[in-house]
């Protein structure tokens, strides 16, 4: 699943709404110039590899990621829910055994990023541009390049945001 999106490192990508119908909400990931990366609607995202699929297992918090609505497994994304809302803290399970954190980075929990297991190594960072606000900014930390599944954490990150936004807001 490797991507284009490694010669993005170290710059500022932007997720931002773009609401062309009132009940499917669609959001961009751009880069500087103004290009379109990524898209994602609910529980799907299309990156440069297809549309990449997020199911929630029954009767569990656990998501399934695939590439293609009943393709190949990629990841398995088990969220923390005891620590709060299941989009604040989580593990993403590879198939063939490695692990990443996702998480809070500052205090506030405006920057939330994708590291490794001991959250030593930030790879993919996300900053809320305001509060209240459904944009956010993400940076590409260079240690990334050697994760295939960019696209992935791309999108399930912005996933694990807008989920995070939705149930503090209930």
């Amino acid at each position: 699943m490797t991507s284009f999106l490694h010669s993005f490192v170290g710059q500022t990508l932007v997720w931002i709404p773009h609401h062309d119908h009132f009940f499917k909400p669609r959001y961009v990931l751009t880069a500087p110039d103004g290009t379109t990366l990524a898209t994602y609607e609910i529980d799907k995202g299309l990156v440069p590899e297809g549309t990449l699929w997020i199911r929630q297992e029954k009767r569990s918090l656990k998501r399934v990621l695939t590439l293609g609505k009943q393709g190949p497994l990629l990841a398995t994304y088990q969220p923390k829910w005891w620590t709060g809302p299941t989009g604040s803290r989580g593990q993403l399970f590879f198939p063939d055994g490695r692990e990443l954190r996702w998480g809070k980075v500052n205090f506030w929990g405006t920057q939330k990023a994708w590291t490794d297991p001991t959250s030593q190594t930030a790879y993919v960072q996300f900053s809320a541009m305001r509060i209240f606000s459904y944009k956010s900014t993400v940076q590409i930390h260079p240690q990334a390049v050697e994760i295939p599944e960019l696209s992935l954490l791309l999108v399930l990150g912005f996933y694990n945001i807008l989920d995070d936004k939705r149930q503090n807001q209930d």
